[in-house]
């Protein structure tokens, strides 16, 4: 499987803007810029598009864990949280950490905490990074009800 994007930039590295499109068609023509980091601007930025393929890869492979391990999720949400610090006049990622949150029944809570590590070793995005990346699992218990 190829997946492909096109990037343009124009302008210089501080003040211009680019465009990003994915072959898919989902992200079409979309703005980004190095500064949209701070979250005031209408775009994104590289590091944020990175934290997005992070957790949205993390909640597919979590799900695909537990499917696995015969543990049925309604739901699996991640929150990532990209760091990216300048060093010595460069600029680096410096860790990712990721909030993985599910739904899953009270007695499968220490078997869904090895099947979201396991997740997380299995994430293409995740192996393909140098960067530390550290997973916090909760799990929203479901109590069973004793009949």
């Amino acid at each position: 499987m190829v997946r492909t994007a096109i990037a343009i930039w124009k302008g210089g590295p501080g003040a211009g803007e680019g465009t990003v499109s994915t072959s898919s068609g989902v992200i079409n023509n979309a703005l980004y810029s190095f500064g949209s980091g701070t979250g005031n601007e209408p775009c994104t930025s590289p590091s944020e598009m990175l934290a997005a393929a992070v957790a949205s890869c993390i909640s597919l492979m979590v799900a695909r864990e537990m499917a696995r391990a015969g543990l049925k999720d309604e739901y699996v949400k991640t929150e990532s949280h990209l760091t990216l610090e300048e060093k010595k006049s460069h600029w680096e990622i410096t860790g990712i950490e990721l909030n993985v949150v599910a739904r899953v029944p009270e007695v499968h809570a220490k078997k869904f905490q090895r099947v979201a590590e396991s997740a997380k070793a299995k994430c293409p995005i995740s192996r393909a990074l140098r960067v530390p990346i550290k997973l916090a699992v909760k799990q929203e218990l479901e109590r069973s009800v004793a009949a």
